[in-house]
């Protein structure tokens, strides 16, 4: 167990968890659905380097939503026309049709990550104030939740469709500490991204804390990791 209030000098009062890979298995979910969706498209080439084509779009245009350039629909759109490129979807509905096709296979595989549950409880068993930060749509974010074994906690989402900004912008921090009502000094965020979740909170001046559940960050640099607190899984954590 890593006791957090000794690892981060802070007295703590409340957390703020990630959704996405750290609560809730989207990377899991979404190779899953992609996979199956693929399946029946009869595209042409080894279906990793489709797989691999996908993800490198999502997180491309997802990145722009989260910079407010685009809406969470039209990031969808510029997915599907840019991977589908040979064929015509400059109709709206079109594309969004196309979508809804990879949409309802990965829904079909949503899941919390089976440590999910005992991390969020540990964190309301010891008193805190406790929340999701996530950056995502509102609507869909919950629905994650709610369609998971984490809506049971009843805990609070915040997503970056409904705050000031995203992850790591510091306005996203305080705006969803200050809805928990614990000031951001006394809050912790848990997450899996070193530049959004960790870096993003620091900034923001919150502790942090690092989930690193596939050994992403093994090979940086000792300089790179100093003074975060790094696990394997959220359920590691003790707030005693």
């Amino acid at each position: 167990m890593v006791t957090v209030a000794a690892r981060s000098g802070v007295l703590v009062e409340g957390v703020l968890f990630d959704l996405d890979d750290t609560l809730f298995d989207h990377r899991g979910a979404a190779d899953r659905g992609v996979r199956t969706w693929l399946a029946g498209l009869g595209l042409d080439g080894p279906l990793d380097e489709h797989v691999e084509r996908w993800v490198a779009l999502e997180v491309f245009h997802h990145e722009r939503f989260q910079r407010r350039e685009i809406s969470h629909q039209e990031q969808r759109r510029a997915r599907i026309r840019a991977f589908l490129a040979s064929r015509d979807l400059a109709d709206d509905e079109l594309a969004d049709d196309t979508f809804a096709g990879y949409l309802s296979c990965y829904r079909a595989a949503w899941s919390a990550f089976r440590d999910a549950g005992a991390a969020l409880a540990r964190a309301i068993d010891a008193g805190l104030a406790v929340g999701i930060l996530t950056n995502g749509d509102q609507s869909q974010q919950e629905e994650k939740v709610r369609r998971t074994a984490l809506g049971s906690y009843e805990v609070p989402v915040f997503a970056s469709s409904s705050l000031p900004a995203a992850k790591p912008d510091p306005r996203a921090f305080h705006a969803a500490a200050g809805r928990l009502g614990v000031d951001p000094a006394a809050c912790v965020m848990v997450g899996d991204s070193l530049a959004h979740d960790v870096r993003g909170a620091l900034g923001a001046g919150l502790a942090a804390v690092l989930v690193d559940r596939y050994g992403r960050y093994d090979d940086l640099a000792d300089a790179e990791l100093a003074g975060v607190v790094r696990v394997r899984t959220p359920a590691e954590l003790d707030w005693s």
